[in-house]
């Protein structure tokens, strides 16, 4: 997938704060792989609606969305299921490990090669550069909301889709941890090419060049 388009797009059921002001609702973007976006979205603002709009989980919306030229709206399900595996993938707010499993189970769920094996060695780097590699073996229900953040930011890279969304991943992480995880996120995806469309409630507070949005 080399674009998702958002075309005058706004919820059907509420109107977010400041939707006259927004940057995005009932305008015209394209997110265009590669490139890398800081969508800034206060609390009230449609954030967690848009980013799983974007993921084509719900139509709740005005407008459309489309991948490359397909309007989402008029893909089948399993179409779009196709497309969350290399095109689009999103970590969502409550990051949803599942919690009997393992944290590298839970990562590894990511991986849709019959040959997990290979991505055992980029697992424990991810995770041991993230501070948690000492937790793979460990089942996620016993881990902290922060561990649970990071393990799943290492399931987003471990096989990274053309665009990676993420909606507020570092809420529960001091200001070193987001640091750490914000450069091993923009490092994978540079390398993989993919786009990056981070949701956050500020501006990250330290050196970026990530296109800012307001929605």
């Amino acid at each position: 997938m080399d674009n998702i388009v958002l075309e005058n797009i706004s919820p059907k059921y509420f109107t977010p704060k400041n939707i006259e002001q927004s940057e995005i609702w009932n305008r015209n973007i394209a997110f265009q792989k590669g490139k890398k976006f800081l969508i800034v979205a206060p609390s009230g603002s449609g954030k967690s609606t848009l980013a799983t709009a974007i993921l084509g989980t719900h139509f709740q919306y005005e407008g459309n969305i489309k991948y490359d030229q397909h309007v989402v709206k008029d893909l089948h399900l399993e179409k779009i299921v196709e497309h969350r595996k290399a095109g689009i993938s999103l970590l969502f707010q409550d990051v949803r490990l599942i919690k009997n499993l393992t944290v590298s189970e839970n990562i590894l769920l990511r991986v849709f090669d019959k040959d997990r094996e290979k991505f055992i060695p980029k697992m424990e780097e991810y995770a041991e550069r993230l501070g948690i590699r000492n937790l793979l073996d460990k089942k996620a229900e016993n881990c902290s909301y922060g561990e649970r953040q990071r393990s799943a930011i290492v399931r987003s890279l471990i096989n990274p889709t053309d665009f990676l969304v993420y909606d507020e991943c570092f809420s529960h992480l001091d200001f070193n941890n987001r640091k750490i995880a914000f450069s091993l996120i923009d490092e994978v995806s540079r390398e993989s090419g993919s786009s990056v469309i981070f949701f956050e409630l500020n501006e990250f507070p330290f050196e970026h060049e990530y296109q800012i949005l307001h929605l």
